[in-house]
């Protein structure tokens, strides 16, 4: 971490300790977070004048926790899927653990993901379909021939988090990633884009011996692919598809899309090929080999720490959308909007194509509408307002709007019947989370939820605050402060009242 985000990390996380964990050759003694603002921020071990404490997890990289990653991350993708699954991470003889994990869903073949060699057994031919090797292992030549590709995994930073990505290796060619919101689960394991294409590409019969008629000579118009367009070219168009490949190269493009656009050149001109395409083709080779020889290449620039945080919100907002898609929610507040719209602004020289696309797709949805009016009510004599006193840190903060956009997040949430961790609220609500804890509490005290019970029977109070979580699902320390001040006092062990007052509000904002 930098340092901005270990105050924020400690913000988030006031009076919770940290020890060092024996799964991974730990000693098991308390940690601490050290700050520095000219290197990064990191984990320490508690001094130990006794020197007692001898442990060998300093001298392991951070992708020695990814098969802990790897399945906590799987078992919740598949969770939101609607697939029951279990996961298992299997001893060596020696007693060490990583080197791979197993997923057993239900009504489907398991899946296994593949981290080292470990003196684990090669897969046999009927489940290389349902085998994902990690960035590192070696492909099976024989597989890659006959299925086309091999399925891969890798974790990528993202803030605090480690992020899994999907990677598809074809035949001869390299290897695509994706997040997990663009890969599909079904019978025959792990699906991206890239298998599909594959697939599609080995299904398709061409007659033996018939050449491409050639197309009278046209302007051609200027194609540039979408998100969309990278995982298929969008029409079978000969001139299209050189034209797509010719702009991919003049903008510097990607290796893996320029591949992918010469591999669907080389498709289309099967049956023979002008000089102009010929060429073309040539070009395009030469270029992909000097990416990746890195020959001629100018050395990209790093992102700023602005630009890194705005493609975090970026891909958290997409991933947001992506779940609410799935519950067939297709519809974005007015907040969601501006913060996508700014956030992609940001980020936008770090944006790929496919997150563009999906920008533009959710930036044309349909705006949720406004809450229905509440019923009339008996005037309220006016009151007199109160002045703040002078100096008071509230005239810096509008505290009533910022209110209201967590109402929005709050609400949309309990229609589709989840909760939001803060951090993802204060990504959400744009300045909330620099603000201190004191002012956050006066802006979360201010929510007050639009809908109304049911049933006239009595129930217990909701505050519409009870859907903020911590990063692990379990309620949010601030909940019993927020609910402390509302009068509704909850119990030492308040796991059950809380789980309560979610459901009730789950029932109130649900469709009819």
């Amino acid at each position: 971490m930098e340092a901005i985000e270990l105050d924020d990390f400690r913000a988030r996380h006031t009076g919770q300790t940290y020890w060092c964990g024996t799964w991974l050759n730990g000693c098991g003694h308390q940690l601490f977070t050290k700050l520095y603002t000219d290197r990064a921020c990191h984990f320490a071990h508690r001094p130990d004048p006794e020197h007692t404490s001898s442990c060998a997890r300093k001298a392991a990289g951070v992708s020695s926790a990814d098969h802990l990653y790897i399945k906590h991350g799987l078992l919740a993708w598949m969770a939101e899927q609607d697939v029951a699954v279990t996961a298992t991470i299997p001893r060596e003889a020696d007693g060490s653990i990583g080197g791979e994990v197993l997923f057993a869903p239900a009504g489907h073949a398991g899946l296994r993901v593949l981290l080292s060699e470990a003196g684990s057994p090669a897969p046999g031919e009927e489940d290389s379909a349902h085998l994902v090797l990690g960035p590192e292992m070696a492909s099976d030549p024989d597989v890659l021939l006959r299925q086309g590709y091999v399925n891969r995994i890798q974790l990528v930073p993202d803030g605090t988090r480690r992020r899994i990505q999907v990677g598809t290796e074809r035949h001869g060619g390299a290897t695509e990633w994706f997040d997990l919101h663009e890969v599909g689960f079904t019978d025959a394991g792990l699906t991206t884009p890239a298998v599909e294409e594959v697939r599609r590409l080995r299904t398709t019969r061409r007659p033996i011996g018939v050449q491409t008629p050639k197309a009278a000579p046209r302007p051609r118009p200027t194609v540039r692919a979408t998100g969309d367009e990278t995982h298929g070219v969008p029409s079978p168009d000969r001139a299209d598809v050189m034209t797509a490949l010719e702009q991919a190269i003049s903008d510097g493009r990607s290796r893996a899309e320029i591949r992918r656009w010469l591999n669907r050149a080389e498709e289309v001109t099967h049956g023979g090929s002008t000089a102009e395409e010929n060429t073309l083709i040539r070009a395009a080779a030469d270029a992909l080999l000097r990416l990746e020889r890195a020959v001629g290449v100018p050395t990209p620039r790093e992102p700023s720490f602005r630009e890194r945080k705005a493609l975090q919100k970026v891909q958290r907002l997409l991933g947001n959308f992506a779940v609410q898609k799935r519950h067939g929610f297709t519809m974005v507040t007015p907040q969601q909007r501006r913060q996508l719209a700014q956030a992609a602004e940001q980020a936008s020289a770090w944006l790929t194509d496919a997150q563009r696309s999906q920008v533009h797709e959710w930036q044309t949805a349909p705006t949720e509408s406004a809450p229905a009016p509440r019923a009339p009510q008996s005037p309220v004599p006016a009151r007199t307002p109160r002045i703040p006193p002078a100096g008071s840190r509230s005239a810096r903060f509008d505290a009533a709007g910022l209110a209201e956009a967590v109402r929005d997040v709050l609400e949309h949430a309990a229609r589709i019947g989840k909760t939001v961790t803060f951090a993802d609220l204060c990504a959400q609500v744009k300045d909330l989370g620099e603000l201190p804890e004191s002012e956050q509490v006066q802006v979360l005290r201010r929510v007050k939820p639009t809908a109304r019970p049911r049933s006239a029977k009595p129930q217990r109070p909701a505050l519409l605050t009870a859907l903020i979580t911590t990063e692990a699902g379990t309620m949010h320390p601030i909940y019993r402060r927020l609910a402390d001040h509302a009068g509704h006092h909850l119990p030492q062990q308040a796991d059950n009242a809380w789980t309560d007052t979610v459901n009730i509000l789950h029932d109130r904002y649900r469709n009819p």
